[in-house]
Protein backbone atom coordinates (compact mmCIF):
# COMPACT_ATOMS: atom_id res chain seq x y z
CA UNK A 1 0.00 0.00 0.00
CA UNK A 2 2.74 2.42 0.85
CA UNK A 3 4.30 1.56 -2.55
CA UNK A 4 1.12 2.14 -4.18
CA UNK A 5 0.67 5.68 -2.41
CA UNK A 6 4.50 6.42 -3.35
CA UNK A 7 3.37 5.75 -7.35
CA UNK A 8 0.85 7.79 -6.59
CA UNK A 9 2.69 10.80 -5.64
CA UNK A 10 5.27 10.36 -8.59
CA UNK A 11 2.90 10.21 -11.12
CA UNK A 12 0.83 13.19 -10.06
CA UNK A 13 4.18 14.43 -9.75
CA UNK A 14 5.16 13.74 -13.45
CA UNK A 15 1.99 15.02 -14.49
CA UNK A 16 2.39 18.42 -13.19
CA UNK A 17 6.45 18.43 -14.31
CA UNK A 18 5.36 17.52 -17.88
CA UNK A 19 2.55 20.12 -18.07
CA UNK A 20 4.45 23.10 -16.24
CA UNK A 21 7.61 21.93 -19.21
CA UNK A 22 4.84 21.55 -22.02
CA UNK A 23 3.22 25.23 -20.95
CA UNK A 24 6.92 26.83 -20.47
CA UNK A 25 7.68 25.87 -24.22
CA UNK A 26 4.39 27.18 -25.22
CA UNK A 27 5.14 30.63 -23.85
CA UNK A 28 8.49 30.34 -25.72
CA UNK A 29 7.33 29.56 -29.04
CA UNK A 30 3.92 31.76 -28.44
CA UNK A 31 5.88 34.78 -28.06
CA UNK A 32 7.81 35.61 -30.79
CA UNK A 33 4.88 34.66 -32.92
CA UNK A 34 2.80 37.26 -31.02
CA UNK A 35 5.43 39.97 -31.57
CA UNK A 36 5.38 39.23 -35.00
CA UNK A 37 1.50 39.69 -35.60
CA UNK A 38 1.46 42.22 -33.34
CA UNK A 39 4.39 44.73 -34.68
CA UNK A 40 2.40 47.29 -36.60
CA UNK A 41 0.15 47.97 -33.83
CA UNK A 42 3.20 50.09 -32.17
CA UNK A 43 3.83 51.82 -35.40
CA UNK A 44 3.07 54.87 -36.62
CA UNK A 45 0.63 54.69 -39.12
CA UNK A 46 1.26 57.52 -41.92
CA UNK A 47 -1.45 58.83 -43.36
CA UNK A 48 0.14 62.09 -44.67
CA UNK A 49 3.99 63.17 -45.50
CA UNK A 50 5.79 64.34 -42.36
CA UNK A 51 8.32 66.36 -44.36
CA UNK A 52 7.21 69.37 -46.73
CA UNK A 53 6.72 68.75 -50.43
CA UNK A 54 7.78 70.76 -52.98
CA UNK A 55 4.73 71.78 -55.07
CA UNK A 56 5.66 74.71 -57.57
CA UNK A 57 8.21 77.75 -57.87
CA UNK A 58 6.76 80.72 -55.77
CA UNK A 59 7.13 83.10 -58.83
CA UNK A 60 3.80 80.77 -60.41
CA UNK A 61 1.65 82.53 -57.74
CA UNK A 62 -0.08 85.90 -58.87
CA UNK A 63 -0.36 87.91 -55.48
CA UNK A 64 -4.36 88.93 -55.10
CA UNK A 65 -4.43 86.34 -57.66
CA UNK A 66 -7.20 83.46 -57.78
CA UNK A 67 -5.72 80.26 -55.86
CA UNK A 68 -4.22 77.07 -57.45
CA UNK A 69 -4.58 73.72 -56.38
CA UNK A 70 -1.41 71.63 -56.37
CA UNK A 71 -1.35 68.19 -55.48
CA UNK A 72 0.92 67.08 -52.52
CA UNK A 73 3.13 64.12 -53.71
CA UNK A 74 5.64 62.42 -50.90
CA UNK A 75 8.92 61.52 -51.81
CA UNK A 76 8.94 58.56 -49.43
CA UNK A 77 6.02 57.09 -47.40
CA UNK A 78 6.92 54.68 -44.89
CA UNK A 79 4.27 52.77 -43.31
CA UNK A 80 4.59 49.89 -40.99
CA UNK A 81 5.38 46.96 -43.73
CA UNK A 82 5.90 49.30 -46.62
CA UNK A 83 7.68 51.87 -48.03
CA UNK A 84 6.66 53.63 -51.11
CA UNK A 85 7.94 56.02 -53.50
CA UNK A 86 6.48 59.21 -54.92
CA UNK A 87 2.59 58.43 -53.06
CA UNK A 88 -0.17 61.21 -54.06
CA UNK A 89 -0.91 61.56 -50.11
CA UNK A 90 -3.59 65.01 -51.14
CA UNK A 91 -4.26 68.38 -52.20
CA UNK A 92 -4.10 71.61 -51.22
CA UNK A 93 -5.17 75.15 -52.30
CA UNK A 94 -2.36 77.93 -52.24
CA UNK A 95 -2.90 81.61 -53.09
CA UNK A 96 -0.68 84.88 -52.30
CA UNK A 97 -1.99 87.62 -50.61
CA UNK A 98 -1.53 91.38 -51.76
CA UNK A 99 1.67 91.52 -49.33
CA UNK A 100 3.17 88.29 -50.51
CA UNK A 101 2.40 85.91 -47.90
CA UNK A 102 1.76 82.29 -49.37
CA UNK A 103 -1.24 80.69 -47.47
CA UNK A 104 -2.17 77.28 -48.11
CA UNK A 105 -5.54 75.29 -47.28
CA UNK A 106 -6.60 71.36 -47.46
CA UNK A 107 -8.35 70.50 -50.38
CA UNK A 108 -10.39 68.10 -48.16
CA UNK A 109 -13.74 69.25 -46.45
CA UNK A 110 -13.67 69.58 -42.91
CA UNK A 111 -17.25 68.26 -43.17
CA UNK A 112 -17.32 65.00 -44.40
CA UNK A 113 -14.20 64.80 -46.65
CA UNK A 114 -15.17 65.64 -49.96
CA UNK A 115 -12.53 67.15 -52.54
CA UNK A 116 -13.29 70.89 -52.27
CA UNK A 117 -13.09 73.27 -55.65
CA UNK A 118 -13.02 77.10 -56.02
CA UNK A 119 -15.31 79.17 -57.82
CA UNK A 120 -13.93 81.94 -59.67
CA UNK A 121 -17.52 83.55 -60.18
CA UNK A 122 -18.30 83.67 -55.90
CA UNK A 123 -14.78 84.07 -55.51
CA UNK A 124 -15.21 81.19 -52.70
CA UNK A 125 -14.16 77.67 -52.04
CA UNK A 126 -17.36 75.27 -52.25
CA UNK A 127 -17.72 71.47 -51.40
CA UNK A 128 -19.96 69.76 -53.87
CA UNK A 129 -21.39 67.23 -52.00
CA UNK A 130 -23.29 68.96 -48.77
CA UNK A 131 -22.89 72.46 -50.21
CA UNK A 132 -20.40 74.13 -47.45
CA UNK A 133 -18.88 77.28 -48.41
CA UNK A 134 -15.36 78.99 -47.60
CA UNK A 135 -14.31 82.03 -48.21
CA UNK A 136 -10.93 82.27 -49.74
CA UNK A 137 -9.40 83.29 -46.31
CA UNK A 138 -11.05 79.51 -45.71
CA UNK A 139 -13.84 81.07 -42.75
CA UNK A 140 -16.96 78.66 -43.08
CA UNK A 141 -19.65 80.57 -45.01
CA UNK A 142 -22.39 78.47 -45.81
CA UNK A 143 -23.56 74.66 -45.35
CA UNK A 144 -23.01 71.92 -42.55
CA UNK A 145 -19.14 72.25 -42.06
CA UNK A 146 -18.34 72.92 -38.35
CA UNK A 147 -15.42 74.81 -38.85
CA UNK A 148 -13.42 76.63 -41.79
CA UNK A 149 -10.86 75.13 -44.52
CA UNK A 150 -7.80 73.49 -42.85
CA UNK A 151 -4.85 75.38 -43.36
CA UNK A 152 -1.88 73.62 -43.90
CA UNK A 153 1.40 74.71 -42.94
CA UNK A 154 3.89 75.81 -45.63
CA UNK A 155 7.24 77.09 -46.46
CA UNK A 156 9.42 79.19 -48.77
CA UNK A 157 12.50 78.31 -49.40
CA UNK A 158 14.46 79.68 -52.46
CA UNK A 159 11.67 80.84 -54.62
CA UNK A 160 9.98 77.47 -53.77
CA UNK A 161 7.12 76.48 -52.18
CA UNK A 162 6.78 73.35 -49.58
CA UNK A 163 3.80 72.42 -48.44
CA UNK A 164 3.27 69.80 -45.17
CA UNK A 165 0.01 67.88 -45.64
CA UNK A 166 -2.22 67.21 -42.55
CA UNK A 167 -4.84 65.15 -41.96
CA UNK A 168 -7.86 66.41 -39.63
CA UNK A 169 -10.76 64.50 -37.92
CA UNK A 170 -14.22 65.78 -40.12
CA UNK A 171 -17.25 66.70 -38.58
CA UNK A 172 -16.02 68.32 -35.61
CA UNK A 173 -15.97 71.59 -34.91
CA UNK A 174 -11.97 71.39 -33.14
CA UNK A 175 -9.37 71.18 -35.66
CA UNK A 176 -7.81 68.06 -33.87
CA UNK A 177 -5.16 65.63 -36.27
CA UNK A 178 -6.30 62.80 -37.04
Amino acid sequence: MAEQGASESRRSFLKAATMALGGAVGVVLAVPLVRYFLFPVGRKVVSSSSEPVDVMAESALVAGGPPVQVALVAAQQRDAWVSREKVAVGSAWLSKDEAGRVTAFSAVCPHLGCAIGYDDASSSFRCPCHKSAFGRNGIKQAGPAKRGMDPLPVVVESGRVKVTFLRFRPDVSERTPA
